[in-house]
């Protein structure tokens, strides 16, 4: 893709028109490694995932621990994850979200829920004013992922076409359960399903003007193999995760970085970390960055 620079850091996020919807979509499980024969996500065939790889700004995010607690907790609060004051930050981006009169909605699985309402919210137990949050049973390991899938698709599609919220964070964490199972097959499946699902729930979002940003708050099914010790890896990567911005506005234009040769995430070097994805958001939806938040918009 030879697309234009997108820089607007000249400009403050006061000066922003917010869009009318900005869905967030959380693939956990999603991490970014070189291809090996136990890496899903190479394994995979994705072929809306590349499509948007190639036609929209895209970049990895980088973290420095494999806890997933305080990975939610640095997408949330604008914060790295190794942070000393893990859980004590000044604010974070739900309480910026509710303080601007904003409602938002958080889609989620019960496996995620701790980390989209506790960590995400700087361990608030209590939902925001104006913070909605629907939540559906993770399946058990003997049960089969697919019905997750399709109940959190249709809460999506609902609440896109219903217009709930301005804001929606939501968790589609198939590729991390089906790993975290130990099963490759099923991974590689999941995968592959997200991917049947990504245009459905894109298209309604960007015709209507809006925005979606792809990401993960860790990795999983990209490593489902530990070579070392030659056993099954279940657990949580500290690999990078991919960070996509999709909008009309923003097609054919890129975060300043090279593109990744044929869709490969794995050439890029991180041009963030997980503490930008919040003052991202934030920038986006014209609200100031409080300095407490170390990160910094990608934009």
């Amino acid at each position: 893709m030879d697309g234009d620079s997108l820089n607007q850091e000249d400009k403050p996020a006061s000066e922003l028109s917010a869009p009318p919807l900005l869905l967030c979509l959380f693939l956990d499980g999603l991490g970014v490694a070189p291809a090996t024969e136990f890496n899903a996500v190479t394994a995979a065939k994705l072929p809306n995932l590349f499509k948007y790889v190639r036609d929209y700004p895209v970049t990895l995010l980088s973290g420095k621990t494999k806890d997933a607690s305080r990975r939610y907790w640095s997408l949330g609060c604008g914060r790295d994850d190794d942070d000393p004051n893990f859980l004590e930050a000044d604010t974070c981006l739900s309480e910026l979200i509710a303080a601007a009169g904003k409602r938002q909605l958080k889609i989620v699985a019960s496996e995620q829920l701790l980390g989209f309402s506790l960590f995400f919210n700087n361990y608030r137990e209590q939902p925001f004013g104006g913070e909605d949050i629907v939540c559906f049973r993770t399946p058990a390991p003997e049960e089969i992922l697919r019905p997750l899938s399709r109940e959190i698709y249709r809460a999506l599609d609902k609440a896109i076409h219903n217009q709930t919220a301005p804001v929606i964070f939501a968790s589609l964490p198939l590729a991390h359960e089906s790993s975290a199972r130990g099963d490759f097959k099923e991974t590689v499946n999941s995968l592959q399903q997200i991917d049947k699902l990504l245009p459905k729930i894109i298209n309604p979002v960007i015709n209507a003007g809006g925005l979606v940003i792809i990401t993960s708050a860790f990795g999983n099914a990209e490593r489902t193999r530990d070579l070392a010790a030659d056993w099954e890896d279940r657990e949580p990567t500290a690999n990078p995760v991919p960070f996509l911005l999709i909008g009309y506005e923003y097609q054919g234009k890129t975060i300043g970085l090279a593109d990744p040769l044929d869709g490969d995430l794995s050439v890029l070097a991180p041009a963030g970390t997980l503490a930008d994805f919040a003052p991202t958001v934030l920038h986006l939806l014209g609200i100031d960055k409080p300095d407490s938040m170390t990160g910094e918009s990608l934009i």
